[in-house]
């Protein structure tokens, strides 16, 4: 599931323009958490794709609208998306628990962190930023949410001992959620990760890459100043037989390292696949 921003940026319009064809055309209905927020999901996605290109290509909207109600209209999520905003604003580990576990309860790590984590972000960050949410409400859930991810890397111990990689911030970096997300998702596929964790300086990635000769660095940034904070870690491991890979809304600011898509996923087993073919 996606979130309204997130919509916007697949199908190439601003969020503005999905809520006019919603609310003027009925081109989709999408489903609402529990705080009242639009979730699309994939289908959704599409037909508003098509839409888009129809606009594009000099048809009025109204028209492109109505071209498209020939179409099957593609139904919504669930009404019972775990909603975390909710729970967040509870302030109750009673609230908090059962809700990060019935969102990653789908027995699809992967396709849980795509279609509930993310957006499940998206939608705490807005409500953040909005004022509905505070400082200690953000805290309280990021450490529920770091608790039940630390338990998923630590349940997706590799059987046998394949490529290392350090993953982790570089300082002044704390985002942590996403990226110990990717984590999970490359042990799962068999990397021996190890993961460092927030706010590590440029000499302690050296210092770590010299003593357990990882084939692959990762790590995330979501600002300018972590952009400017990467490129001093990719210029510390330069001279090294390391490959550096960045992730994260400031990846295109570090230089010397490898971008990733925001899938995390699709992250996640582009690293692996180059470890695979390093070793071969």
């Amino acid at each position: 599931m996606y979130t309204v921003s997130q919509a916007a940026r697949l199908v190439g319009v601003p969020a503005a323009t999905l809520r006019a064809w919603e609310r003027r055309y009925s081109v989709i209905a999408p489903s609402r958490t529990e705080g009242g927020y639009r979730l699309y999901d994939p289908a959704q996605i599409e037909l508003l794709r098509e839409m888009a290109a129809r606009v594009a290509g000099g048809m009025r909207p109204a028209l492109a609208a109505a071209s498209l109600s020939a179409l099957p209209t593609p139904g919504g999520a669930t009404s019972g998306t775990p909603d975390l905003v909710a729970a967040a604003a509870s302030l109750d580990p009673e609230v908090l628990g059962p809700t990060i576990r019935a969102g990653l309860a789908d027995g699809d790590f992967e396709k849980s962190v795509t279609a509930w984590l993310l957006p499940q972000l998206d939608l705490l960050g807005e409500a953040w930023a909005s004022g509905r949410l505070s400082v200690a409400h953000e805290h309280f859930t990021s450490a529920g949410l770091m608790g039940a991810l630390a338990s998923a890397f630590a349940a997706a111990a590799p059987h046998e001992r394949g490529p290392t990689v350090l993953v982790g911030l570089p300082s002044g970096a704390r985002h942590e959620l996403a990226l110990l997300a990717f984590a999970v998702c490359l042990r799962r596929l068999g990397a021996d990760v190890l993961y460092l964790g927030a706010d590590v300086p440029p000499a302690d990635w050296r210092a770590a890459v010299r003593d357990r000769h990882p084939l692959a660095a990762v790590l995330a940034v979501h600002s300018r100043r972590d952009a400017r904070a990467g490129t001093l870690v990719a210029d510390a491991l330069a001279d090294l037989p390391v490959s550096v890979w960045v992730g994260g809304a400031a990846r295109a600011g570090v230089r010397g390292a490898t971008p990733l898509p925001d899938d995390i996923p699709e992250a996640a087993r582009r690293v692996h696949r180059a470890l695979l073919g390093a070793t071969l």
